[in-house]
């Protein structure tokens, strides 16, 4: 979810005693936010993961990083080399005073805590929009890439990106699925502009799911509540009406199997009372994804590769 939007503006050491201000060595733009500072950053924090993975994607490397379970193009990141300060939420605001990076990047789960690190070191908020998935995802990468000086790198990685997509599109044409967001034995379906819709646009399989009300709350109603209840059995509803379209194709996200790569629904499905009768399951039509790929890294540059990747090896040629 997107902070509100501040005009950041940071020049360190760039202004002497006569008061005049010299023109910044390292100029990063996003959305309405801008970082200047006189030399590029070498001390870099990120606590988001997509953030992460685009900067690895153009060569950059960060030094510090939120405690987590690191995997694929990312995995190195577990080497003790990396200074772990905080966590995907909550980064560690005493550590990072001590360690002094040069620019620190929040974004979607770290968001919210953009203006306490303000007065730490320069930051400035990356969070994905995946409502517009591949549009952000190429501004993203070229910010990034115009303010490290990687541009010939970034162009490259997408249009290479640009070509996977459209060889994914041809495999899904005229192809329906509905994406499920499985929590234990529950599985909720996802529209376009729910938290994985983007699968849709990025992947041009067609959902068979009407577009969810936004107007209501997206808080996550506390566990065994009266909303929590209502929750489930307006899933129950939706998981219905979509199996009853008869869609081609399940896109199973496992959230048990995060940090575990152990996925239980590959089992649980088949005994769904609801998706173990679908014509999707019966004819092995189930595309299980990558559960550390897409719950916690998201729409990074190589990352997004390697979901289409994913796809497109589930899929007849």
């Amino acid at each position: 979810m997107k902070t509100k939007a501040l005009i950041l503006s940071f020049i360190f050491a760039s202004v002497g005693m006569t008061g005049v201000a010299h023109s910044a060595n390292f100029d990063l733009k996003h959305e309405n936010q801008n970082i200047q500072l006189k030399q590029v950053p070498k001390k870099i924090a990120v606590y988001d993961l997509s953030t992460l993975d685009t900067l690895n994607a153009l060569n950059i490397q960060a030094e510090i990083v939120p405690v987590t379970n690191y995997t694929g193009h990312l995995a190195h990141y577990n080497q003790a080399r990396f200074i772990k300060a905080g966590s995907l939420f909550e980064p560690d605001l005493t550590q990072l005073k001590q360690l002094k990076p040069d620019l620190i990047f929040v974004g979607g789960r770290s968001a919210k805590t953009l203006t306490s690190l303000q007065p730490i070191a320069a930051t400035i908020n990356f969070s994905p929009n995946t409502q517009q998935y591949m549009q952000d995802l190429k501004i993203r990468s070229l910010n990034l890439a115009q303010a490290f000086n990687r541009v010939d790198l970034a162009k490259s990685k997408l249009k290479a990106l640009d070509q996977l997509q459209q060889q994914v599109k041809q495999q899904t044409q005229n192809q329906s699925a509905v994406m499920l967001f499985a929590v234990g034995d529950e599985y909720m379906p996802h529209a376009a502009n729910d938290r994985f819709g983007f699968v849709y646009e990025l992947t041009g399989f067609k959902s068979v799911l009407a577009l969810t009300d936004t107007s209501t709350s997206k808080t996550r109603p506390e566990a065994g509540s009266k909303e929590a209840l209502a929750l489930k059995q307006q899933n129950e509803v939706r998981l219905k009406d979509a199996l009853q379209q008869n869609p081609d194709y399940l896109i199973v996200l496992d959230r048990g199997a995060v940090n575990k790569q152990n996925y239980a629904t590959k089992q649980g499905i088949k005994e769904h009372p609801l998706l173990g009768q679908s014509e999707a399951v019966k004819q092995n039509r189930v595309i299980f994804v990558d559960a550390d790929v897409w719950y916690l890294t998201g729409a990074g540059l190589d990352n997004t590769t390697f979901m289409l990747k994913e796809i497109s090896a589930a899929l007849p040629k």
